[in-house]
């Protein structure tokens, strides 16, 4: 088991006992029990992440790898939550979401092949297609007591969420296809174009943990419901996607970083 995989083992772990206790104490609390819904704007930042693999050659594998930076639409996010508010002015509760955000370019930049850089500027690649976040989360929220209608209120949360880019299509042979065609002409020969499928498809769905901070403010409207508008900041590392045929292997690490700008409301159980 390399670092990497350790990491993540732990993390998992580590999430597996929080969210038990945040599902412990929202049944067992004595407080006003609610639910709510939100539906936040979503802006990911440009994802950087690592990419490479090994590829086919005369002389056997030839590993490579290159810097990859995706740029992403602005996508949006719907999510429920359900949970406990505690006379203290804390709230445990647990949250289901579903995320979509479009792709809109990737871009590699230095490149390498068997451990030398290949003289090559950036490489632009299209893509189209959005990819799908699901995720469950435990929180913990604090309501600021300001003796009015107006209700700030700060928190945060760890969980877990799976991505799905399915539906994403663009060249996977492009960074492959712009090594080759490098080497061939630093060796004087002709290049020769890829066969389709060349580089093997990545896996399309990836599980990482991930965390939140935010902070916002609410508006009671009655005894029962609360609308409110808030910023969260969301963070998942160790985002792994991994593939291999006949011609080589092919995988992709990165980070996720997400802001949020949430509109929602809260409805109190009498």
């Amino acid at each position: 088991m390399n670092l990497a995989e350790h990491s993540k083992l732990i993390w998992s772990r580590i999430g597996v006992i929080v969210l038990s206790l945040v599902a412990v104490l929202a049944f067992e609390a004595h407080g006003q029990r609610y639910m709510g819904l939100n539906a936040p704007v979503m802006f990911v930042d440009d994802t950087e992440s690592i990419t490479g693999g090994s590829m086919a050659s005369p002389i056997g594998m030839v590993p490579y790898s290159a810097q990859a930076a995706t740029s992403h639409k602005t996508g949006f996010k719907l999510a429920g939550v359900a949970g406990y508010e505690l006379q203290s002015g804390l709230r445990v509760e647990a949250e289901l979401f579903l995320a979509r955000a479009g792709l809109d370019e990737l871009i590699y930049s230095a490149p390498s092949a068997g451990g030398n850089p290949i003289p090559v500027g950036q490489i632009d690649v299209p893509v189209t297609g959005t990819a799908d976040h699901f995720g469950l989360l435990g929180n913990l929220m604090y309501d600021f007591d300001t003796g009015s209608d107006w209700i700030p209120f700060v928190g945060g949360g760890i969980g877990y969420m799976r991505i799905d880019q399915s539906d994403i299509t663009y060249d996977q042979n492009a960074l492959a296809q712009r090594i080759v065609d490098i080497q061939s002409q630093a060796a004087g020969q002709p290049s020769q174009p890829l066969p389709p499928g060349f580089v093997p498809e990545i896996s399309d769905t990836a599980n990482v943990f991930i965390w939140h901070l935010g902070a916002g403010i609410a508006y009671r409207v009655n005894d029962n419901l609360m609308l409110q508008s808030g910023y969260r900041f969301q963070a998942g590392d160790d985002l792994v996607f991994e593939g291999s045929n006949s011609f080589g292997t092919a995988h992709s690490e990165s980070a996720m970083r997400i802001h949020f700008l949430e509109i929602g409301m809260r409805y109190r159980f009498q």
